[in-house]
């Protein structure tokens, strides 16, 4: 039994015949015409409602049978339904005088050829331009209106507008900047791991303070190191953070700065600056812009 509502082109095709025939899903009932005030159905893809939609019913098995007739019917109806959500001609043509460019030039900038863009700018176009030049033509006008634009919130607003329902899966936005300057700490202050990394590095065991970052609110975020072998100051971090790459922006005690441009976090360390001759006794403070968060399975 097939009860679909969705019209198929690859379906058998039905004969010219009135309905009243045996029906050829089951071959004992009889199909009869029975007229469905709102059809719902898909042609093309696209959603439609038919008013009054002629559908043959098998009186056994309860198959719905589609008329060529019926739905040639139907495919010109979605045509009127887009045509009013496409860019009429003049609307075409009014935005690439806007932009100041002329048919090859614009043609170029949709990546479309010049005779399609001449095809939709004919006032008396039989076919509209696809529904890709649609948006991106709405797009650019949208832009040149508004400056800038949510573009996937208005291309799920659009299909919305075509019928389809979109969920969008959300994504997180990017950490706010931390500010952190630099202090010197106890080690006994800082984690086990931090404490036990920094004295193991140290030349003697005289070394009892590290230059930590400490936020705004007296919390110690991470340590500074620099290694002199290769010239670079490192940051390591005391706990996990929900980011795996940040910029790095650096103010020194003698006023200078610099940044620190897609430092990686990898265990928890990160260089932050390579071939330079600052030292982590130089930072007065450092703001950090989270880039790249860290995905949900890698958080867990």
């Amino acid at each position: 039994m097939n009860n679909s509502k969705k019209f198929d082109k690859g379906r058998t095709a039905m004969p010219r015949v009135a309905f009243g025939y045996k029906c050829q899903e089951c071959g004992q009932g009889a199909v009869l015409e029975k007229i469905f005030p709102e059809y719902k159905t898909k042609v093309k893809g696209y959603p439609l409602v038919v008013e009054n939609a002629r559908i043959g019913v098998c009186d056994r098995c309860g198959a719905e049978h589609f008329d060529p007739n019926e739905t040639v019917r139907w495919r010109a109806l979605l045509q009127e339904k887009q045509s009013e959500f496409y860019l009429r001609p003049d609307d075409i043509k009014h935005l690439r005088k806007e932009l100041g460019l002329p048919m090859e030039q614009f043609a170029a900038l949709l990546g479309c050829t010049r005779q399609s863009l001449y095809n939709w700018e004919r006032s008396d176009r039989t076919v509209p331009q696809s529904r890709m030049a649609d948006l991106f033509m709405r797009l650019i006008r949208e832009s040149r209106s508004l400056g800038q634009i949510d573009v996937l919130g208005y291309l799920t607003a659009q299909a919305e507008k075509a019928g389809f329902h979109l969920a969008i899966s959300s994504k997180a936005k990017p950490t706010a900047p931390i500010l952190a300057f630099a202090r010197k700490i106890p080690l006994s202050k800082l984690s086990t791991q931090v404490h036990h990394t920094l004295s193991l590095a140290a030349d003697t065991e005289s070394q009892q303070e590290a230059v930590a970052l400490v936020t705004e609110d007296n919390n110690a975020i991470a340590t500074l190191s620099y290694d002199y072998q290769d010239a670079k100051l490192i940051l390591l971090f005391l706990h996990a953070v929900p980011f795996v790459e940040f910029d790095a922006e650096i103010r020194f005690k003698d006023g200078k700065q610099t940044t620190g441009e897609h430092a990686t976090i990898k265990n928890q360390e990160a260089t932050v600056l390579t071939k330079t001759t600052h030292t982590e006794e130089d930072v007065a403070q450092i703001r950090l812009l989270p880039q790249e968060l860290l995905s949900t399975s890698e958080s867990k």
